[in-house]
C-alpha cells in the first residue's frame, strides 16, 4: 500500500507540473489525425494512444505497470513510464526524457519518440514543432538520422541507420569525412539541411543507384579518426580525435572565431564524352571527345599556377565516363566549381559561334537540341534498349537539387561565355539554359562549355589548331577566375 501510495503521489505533482500543449496535427497521405499534447518541462509530449491510432498500429496497454505496446506488422516498440529508453524488438533506443503518465495515457517526447517510432513503422515522421504538426512519409530510406555529440577528447558523428550496412569512411582535403555506405537509401534534401555545430561548416548527402554518400566539412583540420559500426540502434560512428580545435571550447566560441568564409578551391574539370563515346563528329573526322580532352589539359596546366586551387579532372585520357561516375568523381572530391568542355553540332553546317550554358528548363529549340545531343551519353548508363531519354524540363521537375545553385551557375555562365567573347575570333552565341544531365547530378555551381561548332567546317579547322585551343582554355580559365575572385572579395 505504500508503495502504491507513493506512485500516486509522484502522479499527481507529474500532473502539476505538466500544462495543457493543445492538439497535434498528423498528416499522412491527404489525411489529417489529431494527437493530445502536453507541456513537460518546456518539452512537448504526444500521447501514445493517439499517435498509435493515428499511424496504424495496435496498441496494447498496460496500466498496471504503466507499460504501452505498440505492434505494427511482426514487430513491437515498448514504452515504459519513468524510462528514457523504448524497446525495439530486441533493441534498446534512448529517447533521452522519460516517458510520464497522465489521466489514463502514457506520454512520449515527441522530438526524440518519434525517431523511435521511425524504427517501427514503414514511414519517416517529421516533427514541426511551431507548426505543431507530424508529417509521415512512406519511405525505404535506411539511413535515418544523423547525430554530433562533443567528447573529452574529441567529436563523435554518428549515423543512424535500421539496419546494419557495409561501409567506407575516409578523409579528403584534410577537412571532410566521407562516408559511403552500400546499399543506403536516404532523403539528401532532409540530411544536407540537418542543423549542425558550428565547428561544422557542410553537411552534403547525395543517393547513388546502389549505394549513399554523406560527406560533413570541418572548419578544421582533422588529424586523426577511427570509426565503428555499432548496435542498438544500429549506427555507423566517427570518432574524431587530436583535431586542432579544442573541444571543450566548442560552446564558448564565438562566430569570430571561425573562418567564416567557404572558399572556392577545388574546380572540376570535365572533358566531354571519351573512350566508347566520341561525342560529336566534324566534316572531315574530328573528333568531340579528343578537341575537350585536349582544351581540358590546356586548362588545368594554366591552373597549375595557382598554388590555392586544386584540379580535379573527370578523366585525362581516352576513357570511357558515364554521367554518373564524373558526378561521383566530382562530389567525393569537395568540387566547388564544375565546368564541363564540349563541342557543338548543328545539322545546319553554317551555325557556329561559342556558348556557354547552365541547367535551367530549355528556353528555345536550339538549346533544347544541343541538350538532346550532349544527354545521348546518358545511354551508356542504361542497360535496357527500349529507355527514352526524357525531356528535359520534365527532367528538371524530377530533380530540383541543382536550383540551389541556379544563380552562381547563371553568373559563373556569364563570366566564362565573356571570355569566349574577349579570346575567340568567332561569333558569340552568348548564355542560354537547357536540361543537361551531366550538370544536374553535381552539386555545386556548373556550367557546359560548347566551344564552337565541328559541325561548322571553318570551326571544325580552328578546333584542331593547338593556339585556338589555348586561347580556348585561357578563356574559360579567365572566366572560372574571375567568378572565384568576386566570390573571394564577397566573403
Amino acid at each position: 500500500m505504500k508503495i502504491r501510495a507513493c506512485i500516486y503521489s509522484i502522479l499527481i505533482v507529474l500532473f502539476c507540473l505538466s500544462a495543457a500543449g493543445g492538439e497535434v496535427i498528423y498528416r499522412s497521405k491527404g489525411t489529417e489525425e489529431p494527437v493530445e499534447s502536453i507541456v513537460e518541462q518546456e518539452k512537448t509530449y504526444l500521447s501514445v494512444v493517439d499517435l498509435a491510432r493515428a499511424t496504424g498500429c495496435t496498441l496494447k496497454w498496460d496500466p498496471m505497470i504503466f507499460e504501452a505496446q505498440l505492434v505494427f506488422a511482426e514487430h513491437d516498440l515498448v514504452v515504459t513510464m519513468f524510462s528514457s529508453y523504448v524497446r525495439f524488438d530486441e533493441q534498446l533506443l534512448n529517447i533521452t526524457y522519460p516517458a510520464i503518465y497522465r489521466d489514463g495515457d502514457l506520454y512520449v517526447p515527441a522530438e526524440t519518440f518519434l525517431k523511435a517510432l521511425d524504427y517501427l513503422i514503414p514511414a519517416t515522421l517529421f516533427w514541426d514543432e511551431k507548426a505543431m504538426t507530424i508529417r509521415s512519409e512512406e519511405s525505404l530510406f535506411n539511413i535515418v538520422d544523423i547525430e554530433f555529440e562533443n567528447k573529452a577528447n574529441g567529436y563523435l558523428i554518428e549515423i543512424i541507420l535500421r539496419e546494419k550496412l557495409p561501409y567506407e569512411a575516409y578523409v579528403t582535403e584534410q577537412k571532410w569525412i566521407n562516408v559511403n555506405i552500400i546499399g543506403g537509401t536516404l532523403d539528401d534534401t532532409y540530411l544536407s539541411t540537418l542543423p549542425h555545430p558550428r565547428v561544422i561548416r557542410r553537411i552534403r548527402a547525395f543517393q547513388f543507384e546502389e549505394s549513399s554518400q554523406i560527406a560533413i566539412k570541418f572548419y578544421r583540420t582533422i588529424t586523426k579518426f577511427h570509426h565503428s559500426f555499432t548496435t542498438n540502434p544500429p549506427r555507423i560512428q566517427i570518432a574524431i580525435v587530436d583535431t586542432t580545435f579544442d573541444p571543450d571550447e566548442i560552446d564558448t566560441l564565438t562566430p569570430s572565431d571561425f573562418d567564416d568564409t567557404d572558399p572556392i578551391d577545388v574546380v572540376v574539370i570535365d572533358p566531354g564524352h571519351g573512350g566508347d563515346e566520341d561525342g560529336a563528329m566534324g566534316p572531315h573526322g574530328t573528333s568531340e571527345k579528343d578537341i575537350t580532352l585536349a582544351v581540358s589539359l590546356k586548362l588545368r596546366e594554366l591552373f597549375a599556377q595557382d598554388d590555392d586551387l586544386e584540379v580535379v579532372m573527370t578523366r585525362d585520357a581516352d576513357e570511357t565516363r558515364t554521367l554518373q561516375e564524373r558526378a561521383d568523381i566530382a562530389n567525393s572530391n569537395g568540387g566547388d566549381l564544375y565546368v564541363s568542355i564540349h563541342c557543338n553540332s548543328y545539322y545546319d553546317e553554317d551555325v557556329s559561334g561559342s556558348q556557354t550554358f547552365f541547367l535551367a528548363a530549355a528556353m528555345n529549340d536550339e538549346a533544347r537540341a544541343t541538350a538532346m545531343l550532349e544527354n545521348r551519353s546518358i545511354l551508356l548508363e542504361r542497360d535496357d534498349s527500349d529507355f527514352e531519354p526524357v525531356d528535359d524540363l520534365d527532367f528538371i521537375l524530377l530533380d530540383l537539387m541543382q536550383t540551389e545553385y541556379l544563380t552562381e551557375s547563371q553568373e559563373l555562365a556569364k563570366m566564362v561565355q565573356s571570355g569566349l567573347e574577349d579570346k575567340l575570333r568567332i561569333r558569340s552565341r552568348g548564355v542560354d539554359q537547357a536540361g543537361f544531365f551531366v550538370l544536374n547530378k553535381v552539386f555545386m555551381p556548373s556550367v557546359l562549355v560548347e566551344i564552337a561548332f565541328l559541325s561548322n567546317k571553318r570551326e571544325e579547322a580552328l578546333l584542331k589548331k593547338d593556339q585556338f585551343q589555348q586561347k580556348a582554355a585561357e578563356a574559360v580559365y579567365e572566366g572560372l577566375k574571375k567568378f572565384i575572385d568576386k566570390y573571394s572579395e564577397s566573403n
